[in-house]
């Protein structure tokens, strides 16, 4: 589901908006794009909270023009959902080129990998999504 359909309180606002920022702090070129989806109808069944990152032109390191990044979640009634997986794909539409999900062994597949500066970023980008998510607002108030 797109981010931005996702925005229900201050909390998963913040979770959306820090994502965005996480992101391009490791790869600053890239466009966020809130609402990836154009017919949601095919995407509503999911529990994820999907972003998309264009590149201006065409990223050699990262062999693609955008990545799709998905945050799986439990529920996403809850007024900050709990993170169960990552999956970011690497894109030169319509094709994927590679695949990093965080369920199973991390590993990325591909016919294009990127090189292995930009592999270990999104792998970090990813370690620094679980720390976001692991954290809510509200229990800093204690």
């Amino acid at each position: 589901m797109n981010a931005s359909s996702n925005v229900r309180n201050l909390d998963i606002a913040n979770k959306i908006a820090s994502t965005a920022t996480l992101f391009r702090k490791h790869f600053p070129d890239a466009i966020v794009n809130f609402s990836p989806w154009d017919n949601m109808k095919e995407n509503e069944l999911f529990d994820t909270i999907d972003f998309s990152f264009q590149f201006p032109g065409w990223s050699p390191c990262l062999e693609c023009r955008a990545i799709l990044l998905q945050l799986r979640v439990d529920e996403l009634d809850k007024d900050v959902p709990k993170l169960l997986g990552i999956v970011m794909k690497g894109m030169i539409l319509p094709k994927e080129r590679w695949r990093v999900a965080t369920i199973g062994k991390w590993e990325m597949t591909g016919t294009h990998l990127p090189q292995q500066a930009q592999i270990d970023n999104l792998f970090l980008v990813c370690k620094e999504l679980y720390k976001l998510f692991s954290t809510t607002s509200s229990s800093n108030k204690n």
